[in-house]
This record gives structure tokens, C-alpha cells and sequence, in this order.
């Protein structure tokens, strides 16, 4: 093979290899958004202006306790698609707000539903970014107890990870738990995970919850009011305090297993 027939084959893999994220580095100080995790070039940061540079989108949405509203902003999964190179195997935006929360949402959801990261509302705008849901036009997304959930106000950063490697360690249920925790694992990473750290991962809205080990009856009381279990969204069966109360004992057993 001749010199050139090589690099003629070598090239579009020189080509590929060398693709990086389309984002702009925008202002390192007082940035609007930023954008890190597993993904080429990063981090990012990001002032009003680079986000609405980016691909726009408007949808209509209901948020929890809200009425019907017309969203405008950043179109997540076209951004996603054409604008970010992903390393490794990042399957999960985590979705940062300003009060503490880490919300993890599968990528798959957001590339499906197209949820927008909304700077207004009906035409007005709003005092931070939104994360909102088409869920008027969509309305089957209502069909995943973790919909309401996936809400945010105040976005401050996106993380793209891998759920396995993020969570994994952190949910972990050695054998001989309690019956209910590995059940409790999954309801804590589908209610509890974006306000609230076990193990190192996890939100900082709420408490940490690695070294506690509430009571049944405890629980029982505090989930019904509690944010991110709503009556709608509550497993069947009324066994939540059970499994969760299980796991956390757990958890508070054996808290050094971090990420």
C-alpha cells in the first residue's frame, strides 16, 4: 500500500479522534450554566448569551402545582446530539440547581421527550433557568412516577455521567442486608437521590442520610408530606417506609462504600 492509500485510511479516524464538544467557553466568572462530566473539551461554562446561541425549542408544559405554560430555551437533546462529543458511557444527565439538588435523568428520556432548558415563560422572562417538559404534547411522560421529579428551577449545571459508576457504589446492598433494602436502594435513588448524599453521591437540597437509621413509624409520618413523594407517585402497597427504612439501616452499617 502506498504512502498516501495509508493516510487516506488513516484520516477519517484522525478525523473522528479529534472531533470535540461545540459548546462555547464562555464567561469563567458569574456564568450562567455549566456543563461537564463525561464529555470532550469540558467543562463548560456558559453566559445567557452562549445559551441562547444554542439550539431553541418551545414546548408546552404543566410543572408540579402549576398550570398549563408555553416554554422557550435551550433544546437539551438537539444540543446533546449535535453539539457534544460523550466519552466513556455516559447514560445520565444530572440536572443542578441553586438550592442543592442533583437530579439524575436518564439520557434516553431526555433524547425521547425533548424537554427544553427554559428562560421564559408565556413570554416573560425568568429569574433563572428551568428545566420544563413537553408535558402537554407528550402526555405520556405523566405514565413514570419520576416525571414530577424531573421539574427544576434554578439550574445552575448539567453533568452527563455514568449512572453505574455515579451511583452504583453509593446504592449498593451487600448480601445478609435487611429484607426491603435492595427494594429501598431503588426507591432512594428514584425519590430521595437528587435532594439528598448517601455514601458521597447524591443532592444537597436535604440532609445527608448515610449515618441515619430512621424508625418505620418515623417515616410512615414525615413521607406522605414530604417533597418528592407524592400521593400520585407513592409505590403500591404502602411498604416505602419498609424498604427505605431498611436500606438506610443499611446504609448507616456499612457507610464507607463512597463512588
Amino acid at each position: 500500500m502506498t504512502s498516501w492509500g495509508a493516510c487516506s485510511l488513516l484520516l477519517p479516524l484522525a478525523l473522528a479522534c479529534a472531533r470535540t464538544s461545540r459548546l462555547p467557553h464562555g464567561p469563567a466568572d458569574g456564568a450562567a450554566l455549566e456543563v461537564s462530566g463525561a464529555l470532550r473539551g469540558g467543562p463548560f461554562r456558559l453566559g445567557e448569551a452562549d445559551l441562547d446561541a444554542l439550539p431553541q425549542r418551545a414546548v408546552r408544559g404543566v410543572a408540579p402545582q402549576g398550570r398549563e405554560t408555553r416554554f422557550e430555551g435551550v433544546d437539551l437533546s438537539r444540543t446533546i446530539e449535535e453539539r457534544v462529543v460523550l466519552t466513556g458511557a455516559a447514560d445520565t444527565l444530572v440536572v443542578r440547581t441553586e438550592d442543592g439538588r442533583a437530579i439524575p435523568v436518564p439520557l434516553s428520556v431526555v433524547r425521547e421527550i425533548g424537554p427544553v432548558l427554559a428562560g421564559r415563560a408565556d413570554g416573560a422572562a425568568l429569574p433563572g433557568r428551568v428545566l420544563a417538559w413537553p408535558n402537554v404534547e407528550r402526555r405520556g411522560i405523566a405514565s413514570d412516577p419520576r416525571a414530577a421529579l424531573w421539574w427544576a428551577r434554578g439550574v445552575v449545571a448539567l453533568e452527563l455521567v455514568d449512572a453505574g459508576r455515579a451511583y452504583g457504589p453509593a446504592l449498593r446492598v451487600p448480601e445478609g442486608a435487611p429484607a426491603g433494602a435492595l427494594a429501598g436502594a431503588g426507591l432512594f435513588a428514584a425519590r430521595c437521590l437528587a435532594c439528598h448524599r448517601v455514601r458521597g453521591a447524591g443532592g444537597a437540597a436535604g440532609p445527608d442520610l448515610t449515618r441515619t437509621a430512621p424508625a418505620v413509624e418515623r417515616l410512615r409520618a414525615l413521607l406522605p408530606g414530604h417533597p418528592g413523594w407524592a400521593a400520585e407517585a407513592a409505590p403500591d402497597g404502602g411498604r416505602g417506609p419498609e424498604e427505605l427504612a431498611a436500606f438506610l439501616r443499611t446504609v448507616a452499617a456499612v457507610p464507607v462504600e463512597g463512588p
